[in-house]
């Protein structure tokens, strides 16, 4: 039994060196692949910053008690008023500490508050990329893109409650009430569809975009946002699979009623162009209507509806990222960039009144001139549209072909 010993004993030798010498060999390409990655890579720049400076330059500028800028040129570059822009940080600072002074592990201070919310605020403002603002509040790139999604989220979670919520009693009361002074009672605003370009989703003309489904009230306000769907779909896709009607099933919103000529009615209606269903909560214009007071009912019906396009208008041109093409791909971080957008613009409207709708800024002259083309590219589709199925060219072409064929009967 001795020599079997002896010939296990050697056996697990060999097999501990084997170990040995693999690991050895393992060691050996791990260092020569990190020699060869040092070699190879370029070696990063650190960036000196000076970000208490910058901190107090911005407060100085903008949040001192006597600002180097004034109350309409800060409207013009946040898009909202001081007041406001101090609740908002405020805000942030209580649902994300993100958003406060902080101290890394060598003692020095990070980018203070107002570094961080100009960051976000210009970058959806203006549309910028987020390199762009370097120069100025002094914020790198990926810190600038951490700040805007952090910005997105806190201020959903924190105000959407208030701003996203569903009309309660005092709001459908007050919209009821001058919706009887327009001529159509019941009415809750009006619906629409907008397409936002990105990359990854094809839509309208090729081009890829995402659709935002919205409604609005007279002031402006958005009441229901869905967003999401590809531009390939049109407002019915959207209308499916949109929970805009989800608060009057459930319970959420209170009961609507009221009269007309006579009849009462315990549900609201959404004014709405032409492609949406025949539902009794919806109020489309009349087709070709050729009695005076259908005729009438037609044009008033229009000139209401043109409130969700005044509200997708102002919403464009306050927040200049909409306007563009989306620089992001996933879905998840449009959906957030677009709701921070929605909630501030509500917060603005809450707060500016009928003043909100002055956009001029000054920065969307292509903006206006884009809408301008847009719009008038849709009138002529809509004249040649119309043009190809007035029922009157049809009976003419008809009576026109039935006179030819007659007279040329005798020599055919």
């Amino acid at each position: 039994m001795a020599p079997v010993s002896h010939n296990n004993d050697s056996d697990s030798s060999d097999s501990d060196d084997n170990t040995i010498i693999l690991a050895t060999l393992l060691t050996l390409c791990i260092e020569a692949t990190r020699r060869r990655r040092r070699q190879s890579s370029i070696p990063r720049r650190v960036i000196a910053r000076d970000h208490f400076a910058r901190e107090n330059l911005i407060r100085h500028h903008y949040f001192g008690p006597n600002p180097v800028y004034p109350a309409h040129m800060f409207r013009r570059r946040f898009r909202m008023s001081r007041p406001l822009f101090l609740r908002i940080l405020q805000g942030l600072q209580q649902q994300d500490s993100y958003f406060t002074q902080q101290v890394d592990a060598t003692g020095l201070a990070g980018l203070g508050p107002l570094q961080k919310v100009c960051a976000a605020m210009r970058t959806l403002a203006y549309g910028l990329p987020t390199d762009a603002i370097d120069e100025y509040i002094q914020i790198g790139e990926s810190t600038a893109r951490q700040c805007l999604i952090r910005f997105c989220r806190a201020l959903i979670a924190y105000f959407s409650v208030w701003y996203l919520r569903t009309p309660n009693q005092a709001d459908i009361a007050r919209i009821m009430q001058h919706s009887e002074s327009r001529g159509f009672p019941g009415m809750l605003g009006s619906i629409d569809c907008m397409h936002w370009e990105c990359r990854n989703y094809r839509g309208r003309n090729s081009r890829p975009t995402m659709i935002l489904e919205a409604v609005a009230s007279y002031d402006l306000w958005i009441w229901h946002a869905f967003f999401g769907m590809p531009g390939t779909n049109n407002d019915i896709n959207v209308l499916h699979r949109s929970p805009v009607f989800d608060p009057m099933t459930s319970g959420q919103m209170p009961p609507v009623h009221y009269t007309v000529n006579g009849h009462a009615y315990n549900f609201g209606y959404y004014l709405a162009d032409d492609i949406y269903p025949n539902w009794p909560t919806f109020v489309k214009a009349i087709r070709h209507p050729w009695e005076e007071k259908k005729i009438y009912f037609t044009q008033m019906q229009e000139s209401h509806r043109k409130d969700i396009e005044r509200a997708f208008s102002v919403l464009q041109a306050r927040w200049a990222v909409l306007r563009g093409l989306a620089y992001r791909r996933d879905r998840n971080r449009l959906t957030e960039i677009i709701t921070a957008c929605i909630i501030m613009h509500n917060m603005i409207i809450e707060d500016e009144g009928e003043f909100a709708a002055n956009t001029d800024f000054g920065d969307n002259a292509s903006a206006t001139a884009h809408c301008e083309l847009i719009q008038e590219g849709r009138s002529d589709w809509v004249i040649d549209h119309f043009d190809l199925r007035r029922q009157e060219r049809f009976c003419n072409l008809q009576n026109d072909l039935v006179e030819h064929l007659w007279t040329k009967r005798g020599s055919m």
